[in-house]
C-alpha cells in the first residue's frame, strides 16, 4: 500500500538530500551532450514510502527546513565573536551543519536513499558527507 507524497514535499526532500528538482539532466557521453535521469531511486522512493512512515517524513523535512532556516539567520553571527556578554560558539555553523546532515542521512534511510555524493553544498564531490565527516571519492578504470 502506497501514499501520495505531495509535490512540495517530493520538492523538499529533492533539495534537503541534494538532488535536482528539474525533470530531466544534461551529461556527456562520449563527449556528447546527453539528456539523463540522475535521480531514479529518490523518485522510486516516493510511492512506496509506507503510510506509517509519512508523518516521520513530514517531521524529518520540518527538521531540515529549521535548520536551514537557522544557518540563514545565523549569517550575521559569523561576523562576531561577542556581543555585549555573550560569547558565540566558533563553531556554531558547524555544528549546525553537523546536526543537518544527522537529519538529512535520517530522511535518506527513511526512503533507502543515500544524499546525493556530488551535492554542491558540501564539496560537490562527496565532500565531507562520509562517516568520519572525511570525503570519498570514486575508482574508476583509466584506459592509457
Amino acid at each position: 500500500m502506497s501514499v501520495q507524497v505531495s509535490p512540495e514535499d517530493q520538492v523538499r526532500a529533492r533539495k534537503h538530500l541534494g538532488y535536482l528538482n528539474v525533470t530531466s539532466a544534461m551529461t556527456f557521453n562520449g563527449g556528447i551532450p546527453a539528456a539523463t535521469q540522475t535521480q531514479f531511486m529518490i523518485e522510486g522512493a516516493f510511492p512506496k514510502i509506507l503510510p506509517e512512515a509519512l508523518t516521520l517524513f513530514r517531521d524529518y523535512l520540518c527538521k531540515l527546513d529549521q535548520i536551514e532556516e537557522t544557518l540563514a539567520e545565523s549569517m550575521p553571527d559569523l561576523e562576531a565573536k561577542k556581543v555585549g556578554s555573550i560569547e558565540l560558539r566558533d563553531d556554531h555553523f558547524e555544528k549546525l551543519v553537523q546536526r543537518y546532515k544527522y537529519w538529512r542521512s535520517s530522511l535518506g534511510n527513511l526512503l533507502g536513499v543515500m544524499p546525493n555524493p556530488f551535492d554542491f553544498r558540501f564539496g560537490g564531490s562527496m565532500a565531507g558527507d562520509g562517516p568520519s565527516g572525511v570525503g570519498g571519492g570514486i575508482n574508476v578504470s583509466v584506459a592509457h
